[in-house]
């Protein structure tokens, strides 16, 4: 395990990343994700990931999220920055330990728990399981810095 401080949060998670997810009764993907400094709004960063989705026959397909981490004294809060959600908050983030953030979320009926595991100074994991009366999976993605 990796120890960092709130503090230090938005430095390390800066530039480009190469992703790997596991997506339960699913599959893996792979892709690329971007930190960078958000120019209206200190100690706030702009995240985009593109991943490319199991091909089914010839076809592939692109994917994309963008959020946005806004730093806080004690870790972050991610909100959408697209789609039907934009604005919205999606997760808050609270140390447990020096190399782990946790967060637990009600949307509706269904519960979010997740967290941000750091491995290296170049290397983390985001997983999280959702559980609720139409929703049963678990993702997990391995950040590596590119």
């Amino acid at each position: 395990m990796y120890a960092i401080e709130a503090k230090d949060i938005l430095s390390y998670f800066l530039g480009d990343w190469k992703i790997h997810r596991v997506i339960s009764d699913f599959g893996e993907i792979t892709g690329r994700a971007r930190f960078r400094l958000n120019g209206e709004r200190d100690q706030h960063l702009d995240y985009k990931e593109t991943v490319m989705l199991p091909s089914f026959g010839e076809q592939k397909t692109n994917a994309f999220r963008e959020y946005e981490y806004r730093m806080t004294d004690a870790g972050f809060d991610i909100f959408f920055s697209d789609g039907a959600t934009k604005g919205q908050l999606f997760l808050s983030f609270v140390f447990a330990q020096a190399s782990r953030l946790t967060s637990h979320h009600l949307c509706i009926q269904d519960h979010y728990d997740a967290e941000f595991v750091f491995l290296s100074g170049d290397e983390f994991e985001l997983s999280f399981t959702v559980v609720g009366p139409k929703k049963d999976y678990s993702i997990r993605t391995r950040f590596i810095k590119a």
